[in-house]
């Protein structure tokens, strides 16, 4: 008799203590589970906060206008009046071998799209003859390299031909036209002529695929 109850109570040791083992090992299986799922999740999560998005269509690109300064006498491009009937071929430089050519650049200006004042200067008595006809509203194309820059006439000025005021930098693009005045003296004129202008439209100036 002493013997089964020892075999019975051994069992029920065994059983006993089962239990709570179970429950340990049940809740050691259950934290591994999650913390495996969890340790993904912030993997993935780590991922998608480090990985760049990267757009379906390609962002169009723009080079800088111009990123070298044109040597003096250098070809920039074309002037168009169409009111008036007139080209003008331009070149960089104001000095006199450069006015030869055509309407000339002052080289401390901006040129077209640098979004500044481009400012030329033409004789009056060869390429800017036909100046004074032009009236507010009137369109001016400036051909170039990187497409047209079309500005239309807003003002007129006259000012002294030792002025300062007028090669003044804008944080805006525009052209500004100047000759000397009256278009009828002779010899050198006392005043210039002065044509501001705003911009109307300009090209997109994309970056050429190499």
């Amino acid at each position: 008799m002493k013997k089964k109850k020892k075999r019975r109570s051994k069992k029920w040791r065994w059983v006993l203590l089962g239990v709570p083992i179970s429950i340990i090992l049940l809740g050691l299986g259950i934290i591994a589970y999650f913390g495996l799922d969890l340790t993904k999740q912030t993997v993935m999560l780590a991922r998608a906060a480090t990985t760049e998005h990267k757009p379906d269509l390609p962002q169009k690109k723009f080079e800088q206008a111009w990123p070298e300064l044109p040597a003096p006498g250098e070809s920039l491009g074309e002037l168009t009046f169409p009111s008036l009937k007139l080209n003008v071929p331009v070149v960089q430089g104001t000095h006199d071998e450069e006015l030869k050519k055509g309407a000339g650049h002052f080289a401390g200006s901006a040129l077209p799209g640098q979004g500044g004042q481009v400012l030329l200067s033409g004789h009056r008595d060869t390429v800017f003859t036909k100046l004074e006809h032009l009236k507010k509203g009137d369109k001016v194309t400036f051909t170039t390299k990187y497409g047209d820059f079309v500005y239309e006439a807003t003002s007129f000025k006259i000012v002294p031909a030792d002025d300062q005021t007028v090669n003044v930098a804008k944080n805006y693009e525009t052209l500004t036209l100047s000759t000397c005045y009256p278009f009828d003296f002779i010899g050198d004129a006392p005043d210039r002529y002065i044509i501001y202008t705003k911009l109307v439209s300009m090209p997109d100036i994309e970056v050429a695929k190499k």
